[in-house]
């Protein structure tokens, strides 16, 4: 990975993921031969993130996104050093619309003679699994960093190690970046087109800043409807434009067309109850009104 890493989403009111084992929801489905199969310790880590940030750009991820798997993994990948078995594999699979990749800290997450697919959801085959050397998870570090970059996670513990597993969705063609303002019903509606992220967030965050000290009491609608994609950048932007809101009443905020990976990322990550949320920009306008 090349330049410095996205900022974290800042701390403040919002409400972050409790600690232990990551969500259990079940991976998106992937092919059967993984595009990169490498292993790691200690003393390769750096080339781990390499060959992930050339596999996530060959992929189609935006730059931004790029570097919140090349995070993700990292964390991952060092948990698994420092708190497992000392050295680790790691396995990237694509998807139709997500790549999907297995950190385990033993590098034997499955028998030799397996079916190369990566695990299934925690659970399915009725085992009760017993952490044999459980990762650490440290309030703004590790698996709580990861709950807040990566799309969905799981993570199973068991006698043969730990197995964690990501997976970044990948969204379509990159669109223009744009914002387009409009008064209804007493509200400011912004609507959102084009992918949130490192080169864009500055934008939001700036509007929404000029559009509060022009209206102290402003009821602003973030229709998001047009959103094509996002990074942590971008996520750091919507927490920090709620936080704003949120520091200057009687102001209020709607997000209104949230897209399902991000609601389901916001959830997953412990972020929705910050939010106000609507289906609809017209159901976000009768809300503040």
């Amino acid at each position: 990975m090349t330049g410095d890493p996205p900022p974290r989403p800042p701390a403040g009111p919002l409400p972050t993921a409790p600690p232990g084992p990551l969500s259990e929801s079940a991976p998106p489905a992937a092919t059967d031969a993984p595009i990169l199969d490498q292993v790691f310790d200690a003393d390769s880590l750096y080339a781990l993130r390499a060959a992930v940030a050339a596999h996530a750009a060959d992929a189609g991820l935006s730059p931004g996104r790029a570097d919140d798997l090349v995070i993700a993994v990292h964390e991952l990948a060092a948990n698994a050093v420092r708190h497992g078995a000392g050295h680790g594999r790691l396995r990237v699979w694509r998807a139709d619309h997500a790549l999907l990749c297995e950190i385990s800290d033993d590098g034997t997450p499955l028998a030799a003679d397996a079916d190369q697919r990566p695990a299934g959801k925690s659970g399915e085959s009725g085992e009760t699994r017993n952490p044999a050397a459980p990762w650490q998870t440290e309030p703004g570090h590790g698996l709580s960093l990861v709950r807040q970059v990566a799309d969905q996670a799981s993570l199973i513990s068991g006698q043969e190690g730990t197995l964690a597993t990501i997976s970044f969705a990948l969204g379509p063609a990159e669109a223009q970046f744009r914002l387009d303002h409009q008064h209804r019903g007493g509200c400011a509606v912004v609507a959102v087109t084009g992918p949130l992220d490192l080169s864009s967030a500055g934008q939001l965050t700036e509007t929404i800043d000029v559009l509060l000290a022009e209206t102290p009491d402003l009821s602003l609608v973030l229709d998001l409807a047009g959103l094509a994609g996002w990074d942590s950048v971008g996520l750091a932007a919507l927490i920090t434009a709620q936080q704003r809101i949120s520091a200057s009443p009687p102001a209020r905020m709607v997000l209104a067309c949230l897209p399902e990976h991000l609601s389901r990322h916001l959830t997953q990550a412990g972020l929705a109850a910050g939010f106000r949320l609507a289906a609809s920009a017209a159901a976000a306008v009768s809300m503040l009104t």
